[in-house]
Protein backbone atom coordinates (compact mmCIF):
# COMPACT_ATOMS: atom_id res chain seq x y z
CA UNK A 1 0.00 0.00 0.00
CA UNK A 2 1.64 3.33 -0.96
CA UNK A 3 2.08 5.65 1.83
CA UNK A 4 -0.21 8.70 -0.19
CA UNK A 5 -2.85 6.14 -0.20
CA UNK A 6 -3.00 5.62 3.65
CA UNK A 7 -6.01 7.69 5.51
CA UNK A 8 -6.92 7.16 9.08
CA UNK A 9 -10.29 7.86 11.14
CA UNK A 10 -12.05 6.77 13.83
CA UNK A 11 -15.24 4.67 12.77
CA UNK A 12 -18.05 2.11 14.32
CA UNK A 13 -17.55 -1.20 12.97
CA UNK A 14 -19.96 -3.75 12.93
CA UNK A 15 -19.68 -7.09 12.16
CA UNK A 16 -22.25 -9.61 11.58
CA UNK A 17 -22.18 -13.47 11.00
CA UNK A 18 -24.75 -15.64 10.39
CA UNK A 19 -24.44 -18.40 12.75
CA UNK A 20 -23.84 -22.22 11.96
CA UNK A 21 -24.15 -21.50 8.01
CA UNK A 22 -22.08 -24.72 7.27
CA UNK A 23 -25.15 -26.34 8.76
CA UNK A 24 -27.88 -24.62 7.35
CA UNK A 25 -26.49 -25.07 4.03
CA UNK A 26 -26.08 -28.92 4.48
CA UNK A 27 -29.05 -29.59 5.62
CA UNK A 28 -30.97 -27.84 2.69
CA UNK A 29 -28.78 -25.71 0.50
CA UNK A 30 -31.02 -24.23 -1.88
CA UNK A 31 -33.95 -23.40 0.80
CA UNK A 32 -30.88 -21.78 2.81
CA UNK A 33 -29.61 -19.73 -0.05
CA UNK A 34 -32.65 -18.35 -0.86
CA UNK A 35 -33.54 -17.54 2.72
CA UNK A 36 -30.00 -15.77 3.09
CA UNK A 37 -30.98 -13.57 -0.08
CA UNK A 38 -34.05 -12.70 2.01
CA UNK A 39 -32.78 -11.52 4.79
CA UNK A 40 -30.00 -9.38 3.10
CA UNK A 41 -32.35 -8.06 0.64
CA UNK A 42 -35.43 -7.01 3.31
CA UNK A 43 -33.56 -6.60 6.56
CA UNK A 44 -29.86 -6.44 7.10
CA UNK A 45 -29.38 -4.15 3.85
CA UNK A 46 -32.33 -1.69 4.56
CA UNK A 47 -31.42 -1.30 8.37
CA UNK A 48 -27.84 -0.45 7.19
CA UNK A 49 -29.19 2.10 4.79
CA UNK A 50 -31.64 3.71 7.29
CA UNK A 51 -28.70 4.09 10.00
CA UNK A 52 -26.69 5.43 7.62
CA UNK A 53 -23.94 3.00 7.59
CA UNK A 54 -21.94 2.07 4.85
CA UNK A 55 -21.37 -2.13 3.96
CA UNK A 56 -17.45 -2.36 3.45
CA UNK A 57 -17.82 -6.02 2.11
CA UNK A 58 -19.46 -9.38 2.45
CA UNK A 59 -17.62 -12.08 4.42
CA UNK A 60 -18.90 -15.30 3.60
CA UNK A 61 -22.25 -15.27 5.30
CA UNK A 62 -21.19 -12.31 7.18
CA UNK A 63 -20.85 -8.99 6.76
CA UNK A 64 -18.71 -5.54 7.70
CA UNK A 65 -20.26 -2.48 8.28
CA UNK A 66 -18.54 1.15 8.53
CA UNK A 67 -20.83 3.79 10.66
CA UNK A 68 -19.87 7.29 11.24
CA UNK A 69 -21.90 6.60 14.78
CA UNK A 70 -21.87 4.39 17.24
CA UNK A 71 -25.30 5.24 18.44
CA UNK A 72 -26.15 4.48 14.47
CA UNK A 73 -24.08 0.96 14.68
CA UNK A 74 -26.17 -0.43 17.80
CA UNK A 75 -29.09 0.81 16.61
CA UNK A 76 -29.23 -0.58 13.61
CA UNK A 77 -28.29 -3.74 15.07
CA UNK A 78 -31.09 -3.79 17.75
CA UNK A 79 -33.30 -3.41 14.56
CA UNK A 80 -31.40 -6.52 12.70
CA UNK A 81 -31.90 -8.99 15.34
CA UNK A 82 -35.20 -7.54 16.72
CA UNK A 83 -36.25 -8.14 13.15
CA UNK A 84 -34.62 -11.30 12.45
CA UNK A 85 -36.61 -12.52 15.84
CA UNK A 86 -39.68 -12.14 14.30
CA UNK A 87 -38.89 -13.47 11.26
CA UNK A 88 -37.98 -16.76 13.16
CA UNK A 89 -41.00 -16.51 15.41
CA UNK A 90 -43.34 -16.38 12.02
CA UNK A 91 -41.83 -18.77 10.51
CA UNK A 92 -41.69 -22.00 13.45
CA UNK A 93 -41.69 -24.63 10.58
CA UNK A 94 -38.65 -24.06 9.80
CA UNK A 95 -34.42 -23.90 10.42
CA UNK A 96 -34.28 -20.27 12.72
CA UNK A 97 -31.31 -18.43 11.06
CA UNK A 98 -29.90 -15.97 13.78
CA UNK A 99 -26.88 -13.25 13.38
CA UNK A 100 -24.01 -12.75 15.59
CA UNK A 101 -23.10 -8.95 15.36
CA UNK A 102 -19.92 -7.03 17.45
CA UNK A 103 -19.41 -4.05 17.29
CA UNK A 104 -16.06 -1.44 18.33
CA UNK A 105 -15.42 1.51 17.52
CA UNK A 106 -11.64 2.90 17.00
CA UNK A 107 -9.59 3.82 14.56
CA UNK A 108 -9.19 2.42 11.29
CA UNK A 109 -6.89 2.46 7.83
CA UNK A 110 -8.75 2.88 4.73
CA UNK A 111 -7.35 1.43 1.12
CA UNK A 112 -9.79 3.05 -1.72
CA UNK A 113 -13.16 1.53 -0.24
CA UNK A 114 -11.50 -1.52 2.16
CA UNK A 115 -10.67 -1.01 6.05
CA UNK A 116 -8.30 -2.60 8.10
CA UNK A 117 -6.55 -1.81 11.65
CA UNK A 118 -7.30 -3.07 15.34
CA UNK A 119 -10.77 -0.83 14.75
CA UNK A 120 -11.93 -3.91 12.52
CA UNK A 121 -10.54 -6.44 14.23
CA UNK A 122 -11.62 -6.09 17.22
CA UNK A 123 -15.03 -6.00 15.74
CA UNK A 124 -14.48 -9.44 14.37
CA UNK A 125 -13.29 -10.31 17.15
CA UNK A 126 -16.73 -9.32 19.02
CA UNK A 127 -18.93 -10.93 16.19
CA UNK A 128 -17.03 -14.28 17.11
CA UNK A 129 -17.71 -13.85 20.60
CA UNK A 130 -21.52 -12.36 21.10
CA UNK A 131 -24.36 -15.20 21.28
CA UNK A 132 -26.40 -16.08 18.43
CA UNK A 133 -29.80 -13.52 18.15
CA UNK A 134 -27.59 -11.15 20.14
CA UNK A 135 -24.81 -8.43 20.15
CA UNK A 136 -21.52 -7.85 22.03
CA UNK A 137 -20.28 -4.23 22.18
CA UNK A 138 -16.68 -2.90 23.26
CA UNK A 139 -16.70 -0.99 26.59
CA UNK A 140 -15.77 2.06 24.30
CA UNK A 141 -18.59 1.89 22.68
CA UNK A 142 -21.32 1.27 25.88
CA UNK A 143 -19.36 4.61 26.76
CA UNK A 144 -20.87 6.27 23.51
CA UNK A 145 -24.42 5.07 23.72
CA UNK A 146 -25.51 4.37 27.46
CA UNK A 147 -28.87 6.30 28.07
CA UNK A 148 -29.00 7.19 24.04
CA UNK A 149 -30.53 4.09 22.64
CA UNK A 150 -34.09 1.92 23.38
CA UNK A 151 -32.20 -0.54 25.13
CA UNK A 152 -29.72 -2.03 27.95
CA UNK A 153 -26.73 -3.85 27.46
CA UNK A 154 -25.63 -5.72 30.74
CA UNK A 155 -21.99 -5.87 31.82
CA UNK A 156 -20.44 -9.23 30.70
CA UNK A 157 -17.20 -8.73 32.65
CA UNK A 158 -13.53 -8.54 30.71
CA UNK A 159 -12.60 -11.18 27.88
CA UNK A 160 -9.24 -11.68 25.88
CA UNK A 161 -9.81 -11.75 22.51
CA UNK A 162 -8.07 -14.08 20.06
CA UNK A 163 -4.28 -12.05 18.69
CA UNK A 164 -4.98 -9.66 21.54
CA UNK A 165 -2.75 -10.10 25.05
CA UNK A 166 -4.88 -7.52 27.13
CA UNK A 167 -8.33 -8.05 28.32
CA UNK A 168 -11.25 -6.39 26.60
CA UNK A 169 -14.01 -4.87 28.94
CA UNK A 170 -17.31 -5.76 27.08
CA UNK A 171 -20.97 -5.72 27.01
CA UNK A 172 -24.29 -7.43 25.78
CA UNK A 173 -27.65 -7.41 24.48
CA UNK A 174 -29.81 -10.40 23.51
CA UNK A 175 -29.35 -13.86 22.63
CA UNK A 176 -28.95 -17.09 24.17
CA UNK A 177 -25.88 -18.01 24.41
CA UNK A 178 -22.67 -15.87 24.88
CA UNK A 179 -20.01 -14.94 27.59
CA UNK A 180 -20.49 -13.85 30.73
CA UNK A 181 -21.26 -10.52 33.38
CA UNK A 182 -19.45 -9.88 35.64
CA UNK A 183 -19.44 -6.22 38.16
CA UNK A 184 -15.91 -5.19 38.91
CA UNK A 185 -16.58 -5.91 42.45
CA UNK A 186 -17.64 -9.43 40.99
CA UNK A 187 -14.12 -9.88 39.42
CA UNK A 188 -12.35 -8.92 42.57
CA UNK A 189 -13.73 -12.23 44.38
CA UNK A 190 -10.75 -14.42 43.74
CA UNK A 191 -10.21 -18.02 44.38
CA UNK A 192 -8.10 -17.62 47.45
CA UNK A 193 -10.84 -15.34 48.82
CA UNK A 194 -13.22 -18.44 48.31
CA UNK A 195 -10.72 -21.24 49.28
CA UNK A 196 -11.24 -19.38 52.70
CA UNK A 197 -14.25 -19.59 53.00
CA UNK A 198 -14.15 -23.25 52.13
CA UNK A 199 -12.23 -23.61 55.61
CA UNK A 200 -14.85 -21.91 57.63
CA UNK A 201 -16.52 -25.79 56.88
CA UNK A 202 -20.31 -26.97 57.44
CA UNK A 203 -20.18 -26.51 61.56
CA UNK A 204 -20.27 -23.31 61.34
CA UNK A 205 -22.66 -21.93 57.95
CA UNK A 206 -24.84 -19.92 59.79
CA UNK A 207 -21.47 -17.83 61.29
CA UNK A 208 -20.28 -17.60 57.75
CA UNK A 209 -23.61 -16.55 56.44
CA UNK A 210 -23.17 -13.40 59.06
CA UNK A 211 -19.87 -12.59 58.10
CA UNK A 212 -20.30 -12.72 54.45
CA UNK A 213 -23.41 -10.26 54.80
CA UNK A 214 -21.62 -8.01 56.61
CA UNK A 215 -18.70 -8.15 54.72
CA UNK A 216 -20.18 -8.51 51.27
CA UNK A 217 -19.18 -6.39 48.12
CA UNK A 218 -21.84 -5.19 45.66
CA UNK A 219 -23.46 -8.00 43.74
CA UNK A 220 -22.41 -8.61 40.29
CA UNK A 221 -24.86 -8.99 37.24
CA UNK A 222 -26.05 -11.72 35.67
CA UNK A 223 -27.01 -13.49 32.45
CA UNK A 224 -27.56 -16.74 30.61
CA UNK A 225 -27.86 -20.10 31.27
CA UNK A 226 -28.84 -23.37 32.16
CA UNK A 227 -30.06 -26.96 30.40
CA UNK A 228 -27.74 -28.17 27.62
CA UNK A 229 -29.34 -27.22 24.28
CA UNK A 230 -30.80 -23.81 25.79
CA UNK A 231 -28.29 -20.97 26.15
CA UNK A 232 -24.37 -21.11 27.20
CA UNK A 233 -23.77 -19.94 31.05
CA UNK A 234 -22.51 -16.24 31.99
CA UNK A 235 -19.73 -16.48 34.13
CA UNK A 236 -20.41 -13.66 37.20
CA UNK A 237 -16.23 -14.15 38.48
CA UNK A 238 -13.77 -17.36 39.24
CA UNK A 239 -14.19 -18.96 42.37
CA UNK A 240 -12.01 -22.28 43.82
CA UNK A 241 -13.79 -24.97 42.44
CA UNK A 242 -12.72 -27.72 44.28
CA UNK A 243 -14.26 -29.10 47.31
CA UNK A 244 -17.38 -26.53 47.57
CA UNK A 245 -18.77 -26.39 50.94
CA UNK A 246 -22.47 -24.65 52.02
CA UNK A 247 -20.74 -21.70 53.30
CA UNK A 248 -18.90 -21.29 49.85
CA UNK A 249 -22.39 -22.19 47.95
CA UNK A 250 -23.74 -19.40 50.17
CA UNK A 251 -21.05 -16.87 49.82
CA UNK A 252 -21.79 -17.00 46.36
CA UNK A 253 -25.33 -16.75 45.99
CA UNK A 254 -25.30 -14.08 48.15
CA UNK A 255 -22.89 -11.96 45.94
CA UNK A 256 -24.85 -12.68 42.67
CA UNK A 257 -28.56 -12.92 43.77
CA UNK A 258 -29.23 -9.03 43.51
CA UNK A 259 -28.43 -8.66 39.82
CA UNK A 260 -29.35 -11.81 39.09
CA UNK A 261 -33.17 -11.30 40.02
CA UNK A 262 -32.67 -7.88 38.99
CA UNK A 263 -32.33 -9.11 35.51
CA UNK A 264 -35.24 -12.00 35.80
CA UNK A 265 -37.62 -9.25 36.36
CA UNK A 266 -37.02 -7.71 33.18
CA UNK A 267 -39.04 -10.32 31.82
CA UNK A 268 -41.82 -8.44 32.57
CA UNK A 269 -43.58 -11.70 34.79
CA UNK A 270 -44.60 -11.06 38.25
CA UNK A 271 -43.75 -13.69 40.22
CA UNK A 272 -39.56 -13.16 38.60
CA UNK A 273 -40.12 -9.74 40.20
CA UNK A 274 -41.17 -11.39 43.60
CA UNK A 275 -39.98 -14.41 44.27
CA UNK A 276 -37.06 -13.22 46.19
CA UNK A 277 -39.41 -11.68 48.50
CA UNK A 278 -41.35 -15.12 49.23
CA UNK A 279 -40.00 -18.12 51.86
CA UNK A 280 -36.98 -19.79 50.91
CA UNK A 281 -37.35 -23.22 51.53
CA UNK A 282 -33.47 -24.70 51.81
CA UNK A 283 -30.68 -23.47 54.13
CA UNK A 284 -28.19 -22.96 51.19
CA UNK A 285 -27.72 -23.64 47.69
CA UNK A 286 -27.60 -27.30 46.40
CA UNK A 287 -26.57 -29.75 43.76
CA UNK A 288 -29.83 -30.72 41.93
CA UNK A 289 -28.99 -33.35 38.90
CA UNK A 290 -32.61 -32.14 37.09
CA UNK A 291 -31.19 -28.92 36.81
CA UNK A 292 -27.64 -29.90 35.05
CA UNK A 293 -25.85 -30.69 38.05
CA UNK A 294 -26.09 -26.71 39.41
CA UNK A 295 -27.08 -24.82 42.68
CA UNK A 296 -30.53 -24.48 43.24
CA UNK A 297 -32.30 -22.26 45.62
CA UNK A 298 -36.33 -22.93 45.94
CA UNK A 299 -38.96 -20.44 46.70
CA UNK A 300 -42.75 -20.39 47.00
CA UNK A 301 -45.53 -18.03 47.33
CA UNK A 302 -48.05 -17.58 50.53
CA UNK A 303 -50.66 -20.08 48.63
CA UNK A 304 -47.87 -23.03 48.16
CA UNK A 305 -47.14 -22.41 51.75
CA UNK A 306 -47.84 -26.36 52.30
CA UNK A 307 -44.58 -27.15 49.98
CA UNK A 308 -42.67 -27.48 53.48
CA UNK A 309 -45.03 -30.21 54.30
CA UNK A 310 -45.59 -31.66 50.90
CA UNK A 311 -46.11 -35.26 52.11
CA UNK A 312 -48.74 -34.18 54.07
CA UNK A 313 -51.38 -33.05 51.12
CA UNK A 314 -52.08 -34.54 48.19
CA UNK A 315 -51.61 -31.80 45.79
CA UNK A 316 -50.63 -27.86 46.31
CA UNK A 317 -53.80 -25.23 45.23
CA UNK A 318 -54.55 -23.33 42.21
CA UNK A 319 -52.83 -20.08 42.43
CA UNK A 320 -49.66 -22.09 43.91
CA UNK A 321 -46.04 -20.60 42.37
CA UNK A 322 -42.62 -22.33 42.92
CA UNK A 323 -39.69 -20.71 42.03
CA UNK A 324 -36.35 -22.61 41.82
CA UNK A 325 -33.27 -20.41 40.32
CA UNK A 326 -29.65 -21.73 39.59
CA UNK A 327 -25.85 -21.21 39.08
CA UNK A 328 -22.77 -23.17 38.74
CA UNK A 329 -19.02 -23.51 39.21
CA UNK A 330 -17.29 -25.49 36.62
CA UNK A 331 -13.81 -27.50 36.98
CA UNK A 332 -12.24 -24.05 35.53
CA UNK A 333 -13.61 -21.83 38.46
CA UNK A 334 -15.95 -20.24 36.16
CA UNK A 335 -19.60 -19.12 38.36
CA UNK A 336 -22.08 -19.19 35.81
CA UNK A 337 -25.91 -18.18 36.45
CA UNK A 338 -28.61 -20.44 35.35
CA UNK A 339 -32.14 -19.47 34.07
CA UNK A 340 -35.23 -19.06 36.48
CA UNK A 341 -37.58 -22.03 36.56
CA UNK A 342 -41.33 -21.38 37.77
CA UNK A 343 -43.69 -23.74 38.36
CA UNK A 344 -47.74 -22.06 38.68
CA UNK A 345 -50.70 -24.30 39.69
CA UNK A 346 -53.50 -23.06 37.10
CA UNK A 347 -57.45 -23.92 36.79
CA UNK A 348 -58.48 -27.50 36.72
CA UNK A 349 -58.20 -29.08 33.24
CA UNK A 350 -55.32 -26.62 32.20
CA UNK A 351 -52.81 -29.10 31.44
CA UNK A 352 -53.96 -32.40 32.47
CA UNK A 353 -50.21 -34.07 31.67
CA UNK A 354 -48.31 -31.73 33.90
CA UNK A 355 -51.00 -32.35 36.89
CA UNK A 356 -52.15 -28.04 35.43
CA UNK A 357 -48.42 -26.88 36.76
CA UNK A 358 -47.55 -24.20 34.15
CA UNK A 359 -44.05 -23.92 33.66
CA UNK A 360 -42.09 -21.07 32.71
CA UNK A 361 -38.28 -20.78 32.11
CA UNK A 362 -36.59 -17.02 32.33
CA UNK A 363 -33.04 -17.39 30.89
CA UNK A 364 -30.59 -14.34 32.75
CA UNK A 365 -30.93 -11.94 30.31
CA UNK A 366 -34.63 -11.60 30.80
CA UNK A 367 -35.94 -13.14 28.41
CA UNK A 368 -38.95 -16.16 27.79
CA UNK A 369 -37.84 -19.16 26.83
CA UNK A 370 -40.81 -20.72 27.84
CA UNK A 371 -44.23 -21.16 28.91
CA UNK A 372 -46.53 -24.26 29.04
CA UNK A 373 -49.49 -23.78 26.69
CA UNK A 374 -47.77 -20.87 25.93
CA UNK A 375 -45.35 -19.21 23.46
CA UNK A 376 -42.18 -21.46 23.49
CA UNK A 377 -44.35 -24.42 24.73
CA UNK A 378 -42.00 -27.21 22.99
CA UNK A 379 -39.27 -25.73 24.34
CA UNK A 380 -40.31 -26.22 28.53
CA UNK A 381 -41.97 -29.26 27.84
CA UNK A 382 -38.98 -30.99 28.99
CA UNK A 383 -39.80 -29.89 32.50
CA UNK A 384 -43.33 -31.79 32.05
CA UNK A 385 -41.67 -34.87 31.14
CA UNK A 386 -38.91 -34.80 34.18
CA UNK A 387 -41.35 -33.92 36.87
CA UNK A 388 -43.97 -36.70 35.90
CA UNK A 389 -41.02 -39.13 37.38
CA UNK A 390 -41.63 -37.48 40.53
CA UNK A 391 -45.11 -39.24 40.48
CA UNK A 392 -48.86 -37.80 40.87
CA UNK A 393 -48.98 -38.54 45.18
CA UNK A 394 -46.56 -35.45 45.33
CA UNK A 395 -47.93 -33.47 42.82
CA UNK A 396 -44.85 -33.79 40.79
CA UNK A 397 -42.87 -32.07 42.98
CA UNK A 398 -39.42 -32.87 43.99
CA UNK A 399 -38.34 -32.45 48.29
CA UNK A 400 -35.79 -30.13 48.93
CA UNK A 401 -33.14 -32.54 50.07
CA UNK A 402 -33.16 -33.58 53.62
CA UNK A 403 -29.88 -31.99 54.69
CA UNK A 404 -30.87 -29.11 53.05
CA UNK A 405 -34.23 -28.55 54.16
CA UNK A 406 -35.32 -25.27 56.49
CA UNK A 407 -37.13 -26.87 59.34
CA UNK A 408 -40.50 -24.83 59.63
CA UNK A 409 -42.08 -24.43 63.50
CA UNK A 410 -45.65 -25.93 63.87
CA UNK A 411 -48.22 -23.40 64.33
CA UNK A 412 -52.04 -24.15 64.51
Amino acid sequence: MAKDQVERRLAAILAADIVGSSRLMAADEAGTLAALREIWTDIFDPAVEKHRGRIVKMLGDGALVEFASAVHAVECAVAVQKAMAERNAAAADRQPIEFRIGINLGDIITDGDDIFGDGVNVASRLEGEAPSGGILISDVVQAQVAGKIGVTFIDAGEITLKGFDSTLRVWRWGGKAGVGIASPAARSLSAKTIAAASAIGLAVVAGAVVFWLQNRMPAPGPDEAAFPDITRPTRHFRANAADLTSADAITIYDRIIGEMANVYRQSGLEPAADYTSWTRYNTAPYLSATHGSRFVSNYANRVARDYANLAAVESLPQGSILAKDSFEVTKDGDVLTGPLALMEKMEAGFNPQSRDWRYTMILPDGSVFGITNDEGSDRVQFCIDCHVAAGDDVDHLFYVPERFRVKFLKSE
